[in-house]
């Protein structure tokens, strides 16, 4: 029985494996092996939002990720409107080596690997109303929220 219940927690290990970070993952999280949210208040009205996300979650996913998270916070401040400044959006990659060499007989052994994470990382500005004109994006919380899909 026990040997059972070990073969179904690997299974669902490598299936959880092949997926993208999940949106609710908090980095700070012992599971969560450095993925996920760190949102930082800098104002009153203003947060910064950093999101890094495994080798299977793209940069469009990051992105929704990213909007959604700024109107949960605008919206749950009590701001109908937000803007984002300075938006980063990369993937990058990550990667270990080991190697053996030997120099007589012309011998080399290595391992590698690299692994892509995305990473986004923004500031959000809370705002009670929509400027007539503005050199930022602004965002209206609550279509955010019913529009963009976050679901991996």
């Amino acid at each position: 029985m026990k040997k059972i219940g070990l073969i179904a927690c690997g299974l669902s290990a490598l299936l959880l494996a092949g997926c993208a970070t999940p949106y609710d993952t908090d980095r700070d999280s012992f599971w969560s092996f450095g993925k996920g949210f760190e949102v930082t208040p800098l104002a009153q009205d203003t947060w910064q939002i950093s999101f890094i996300g495994n080798e299977n979650t793209d940069r469009t996913l990051a992105r929704n990720y990213l909007l959604h998270k700024a109107a949960e916070l605008a919206q749950g401040a009590g701001y109908p409107y937000f803007a984002l400044r300075g938006e980063q959006n990369f993937r990058d990659q990550t990667g270990s080596s080991t190697g053996l060499g030997y120099s007589s007989n012309d011998f080399l052994y290595g391992i590698g690997s690299t692994i892509s994470e995305t990473t986004v990382m923004v500031e959000v500005i809370g705002m009670n109303e929509k400027p007539a004109d503005s050199n930022l994006p602004v965002y209206e919380s609550d279509f955010i929220l019913k529009n963009v899909d976050v679901n991996s």
